[in-house]
């Protein structure tokens, strides 16, 4: 029979690694399942100029992993609003693109989108704009592509 001393000391210093290293692995599945989930999210995004779509983002800290949409507005889109009254400049550039109109702001917006964008802003400040919740959709989502990288480890 062979027999081999192994002192504490050393063995709990190697147990350590092994947990750490199953914990590594486990963020970088985490990490990878995230960003597997990237595209799902740009492609639930409503486009109108792009930015929120392309306002999607990760942030990968030593004890967590951030997703968030960083657009100025990605907190109306995900949460909703209530009445308010919006500015009418961001509604007529919205109504023109949204009606395709393509005369130049210089002079002037067409009847049309004048009536879209006064239109839409009556609407909002009776009624508040409702959620889209692409986040709170894509969780479901999100996890089971991180549950798949933790398949792989």
């Amino acid at each position: 029979m062979t027999v081999k001393t192994v002192d504490l000391a050393d063995f709990a210093e190697e147990l350590g690694k092994f947990s750490t290293l199953s914990i590594s692995k486990k963020k970088k599945a985490v990490v990878r399942g995230i960003a597997k989930s990237m595209p799902d999210l740009v492609a639930a995004s409503p486009v109108d100029t792009g930015l929120y779509a392309q306002s999607w983002d990760m942030s990968i800290q030593e004890q967590s992993v951030i997703i968030g949409n960083y657009a100025p507005y990605a907190g109306v889109i995900e949460f909703g609003a209530r009445p308010h009254k919006t500015p009418i400049g961001p509604l007529l550039a919205w109504a023109k693109r949204v009606l395709g109109d393509k005369s130049q702001p210089e002079s002037g917006y067409s009847k049309h989108v004048w009536a879209l964008a006064l239109h839409v802003q009556k609407k909002i400040e009776a009624e508040g704009q409702l959620p889209k919740h692409i986040m709170e959709k894509m969780i479901p989502k999100i996890i089971e592509n991180i549950k798949e990288e933790l398949k792989l480890v």
